[in-house]
């Protein structure tokens, strides 16, 4: 009988790190986070400031979840406290749909609709340098959390601590994707 080789915890992690797909030429603009109800609707996680408008131009929609990616069909959108509960066609039962939690939603870069004045990939901004007006470093944008009201900004600095930044005019003066940097209008005790 043969003996079964054993895999180091180390080499299980290292493996599942890898991954199956090569997305330097697409965008992930949204995420299934869970589901809803019993008949096959997923709830969606944005990645994308424009995700409702960019998802309704797409044919099918690419779903990858580990080493897997399928197309799927769009039948039916609507927001709900912050998330997208999407229908897929297809996808008729909740067990069909759990299959699903994981999966992210990446686009061609080519596929991108154009942005308006003031929107942004979130993608494009995680890892922009953040200063306040008088250009002192506040720190990193290392993600997005949206909330009902605005979107709010999470920096870390320099220490770890974490700075949350509401994502509106009266706080970011100044978004260059290009560069990399987010100039920013501080409170009073927003960095405590």
């Amino acid at each position: 009988m043969e003996k079964k080789r054993k895999r180091s915890i180390k080499a299980i992690l290292e493996r599942r790190q890898r991954k199956a797909f090569d997305h330097k030429d697409e965008v992930m603009i949204g995420k299934i986070v869970g589901v809803h109800g019993i008949r096959g609707e997923v709830k969606v996680k944005s990645e994308s400031d424009v995700f409702e408008r960019q998802i309704k131009v797409l044919d099918t929609v690419p779903i990858y979840r580990g080493t897997k990616r399928e197309e799927l069909q769009l039948e039916s959108m609507r927001h709900h406290k912050g998330l997208y509960i999407i229908k897929f066609k297809g996808l008729d039962d909740r067990t069909e749909a759990e299959e699903r939690i994981g999966g992210e939603i990446w686009i061609d870069k080519n596929k991108q609709i154009e942005l308006g004045e003031g929107e942004f990939y979130f993608l494009d901004l995680i890892g922009c340098e953040v200063f306040t007006e008088d250009g002192r470093k506040v720190g990193v944008l290392k993600g997005i959390l949206e909330q009902p009201a605005s979107h709010i900004l999470e920096v870390e600095k320099e220490d770890g601590k974490e700075v949350l930044i509401p994502f509106i005019n009266q706080f970011v003066k100044e978004v260059d994707v290009k560069n990399k940097k987010i100039v920013v209008s501080l409170i009073e005790g927003m960095e405590e």
